[in-house]
């Protein structure tokens, strides 16, 4: 069974009962959160789900300087650091704590992304692309993001080197050079996919920050979208401050 967890007016999840305990002994929930299974409309207090754990002690935490760490004092919806702390008002930047279970991923900005991409016709953005699905790659290790993303570059060279050779010795074109751009647009498409469900089940669960990731945003502009959000994520581990997803 899965449960969800409610602060202010975000909702959080779904978590299984040992993801509960295990955020409940880092300090990241607490037993006074209110939760809801699957299936439920009303929300109770974790601790009649949980039972009687002990609620671990305060940890404290470094606090980021400026108007964010002065945001609360030491109350979950304060600047104390846990998973989901933010502003009272539940608007605006997230002070979250900075993990240390995952790595950092490379924090360039997207807009760098697409005009290196343009100024190279297009072959950065496929290195690119490599290294968001290396980097998937690594905190999921069953992902095949990479793999398909991989076949997809294949399929798009071998198209394009038939279609060269045919056009220096015959003077004509290949008919299948269209069939091996559609088959590369299909397995990066779907490795795209696999990397979109990927990020949203580790940043949901390992380091849960609530990622949602627009279906829409990942199919037109997925190495660029993915990149803002990685850079986010990146910036989170680096300062405490996590950026609304926007």
């Amino acid at each position: 069974m899965k449960y969800f967890i409610q602060r202010e007016l975000n909702e959080y999840g779904p978590y299984t009962l040992a993801d509960l305990q295990r955020y409940i002994a880092q300090g990241s929930i607490l037993l006074t959160d209110m939760t809801r299974s699957e299936g439920m409309t009303e929300w109770v207090p974790v601790s009649q789900v949980i039972g009687n754990i002990p609620a671990p002690a305060a940890i404290p935490a470094a606090q980021p300087a400026g108007p964010i760490a002065a945001a609360g004092g030491g109350t979950v919806y304060g600047g104390t650091g846990t998973v989901y702390d933010g502003p009272a008002s539940g608007y605006g930047m997230q002070a979250a704590a900075i993990s240390t279970n995952g790595p950092v991923p490379t924090d360039l900005h997207w807009a760098l992304v697409l005009l290196i991409g343009v100024f190279t016709c297009g072959l950065f953005s496929w290195a690119w692309l490599f290294v968001e699905a290396a980097y998937v790659k690594k905190i999921r290790p069953s992902s095949h993001g990479l793999l398909f993303c991989i076949l997809g570059c294949v399929s798009a060279f071998c198209g394009g080197i038939i279609n060269g050779y045919l056009k220096v010795t015959t003077g004509m074109t290949n008919p299948a050079n269209g069939l091996f751009s559609l088959i590369a647009i299909a397995l990066v498409v779907v490795g795209l996919f696999q990397m979109k469900s990927d990020l949203e089940d580790y940043y949901n669960t390992e380091e849960p920050i609530n990622l949602k990731l627009s279906g829409v945003m990942t199919f037109f502009f997925g190495i660029f979208y993915f990149q803002h959000h990685l850079s986010r994520i990146a910036q989170w581990k680096k300062t405490g401050v996590l950026q609304p997803q926007g």
